[in-house]
């Protein structure tokens, strides 16, 4: 009985195996792992998730997804625009959060926009694939330029980002205080892999104040 229960599991990982496509494996090796809970709240917990390539000099940097790549696995029936010099994406971390699916943290930064609100835009994008390659779910989680900051939680229960927005009328002087108004959303993962925005908190104003030890804007509590 002992030998015939090791054969089978034996079977069925030979056959999650062949189910994975060769070039979708080879786009999920270039992904850090992450352990839950995972936390986004500054520059340092970002880089440690969006960098994933080592340079000799500058160390670790940003692993940038080719746009064949972006193509098949990210911007398919025009859930984004993946077009070189406008848009980049690079790779993030995989995030072992069930045996059904398989999620992942992509980084998506646009060069240029009509306004202080996209220009330099980054995203965070969350997806979900089956063992074939195939979206179950993605969603943009998180904005973050001059005028969006952000801050991400994930547990096995939920994810949870608060957005900020800065309501200043013109940012010209930096390093002081800024006004800003911010909400909190959360997600859930269902056990067939699809992101779903369950609860949104009502829209609060304050204060994002320089925080000199990290160099960057941090929400006034």
């Amino acid at each position: 009985m002992k030998t015939f229960i090791n054969l089978l599991l034996c079977f069925i990982l030979m056959t999650n195996c062949k189910a994975q496509a060769p070039d979708f494996m080879k786009f999920l090796s270039n992904f850090g792992q992450s352990k839950l809970p995972l936390l986004i709240n500054d520059r340092q917990s970002s880089f440690a998730v969006f960098c994933q390539r080592q340079d000799t000099l500058l160390g670790m940097m940003p692993k940038v997804i080719s746009e064949n790549i972006v193509a098949k696995y990210i911007c398919t029936n025009g859930f984004c625009n993946p077009n070189g010099g406008y848009f980049r994406y690079d790779y993030g971390v995989k995030v072992d959060l069930s045996s059904d699916f398989i999620l992942v943290l992509v980084s998506k930064l646009q060069y240029e926009g009509d306004s202080e609100w996209n220009f330099d835009l980054g995203e965070t994008l969350l997806i979900t694939y089956n063992n074939k390659g195939e979206i179950l779910s993605r969603m943009s989680l998180t904005k973050d330029n001059d005028r969006w900051k952000s801050s991400l939680k994930m547990t096995k229960e939920s994810v949870i980002v608060r957005q900020i927005k800065i309501t200043e009328p013109k940012i010209d002087q930096y390093h002081r205080d800024l006004h800003c108004e911010y909400w909190t959303t959360t997600y859930q993962i269902t056990t067939d892999g699809l992101i779903k925005p369950i609860d949104t908190s009502a829209v609060s104003t304050g204060i994002v104040i320089w925080d000199k030890s990290h160099e960057e804007y941090v929400l006034k509590e």
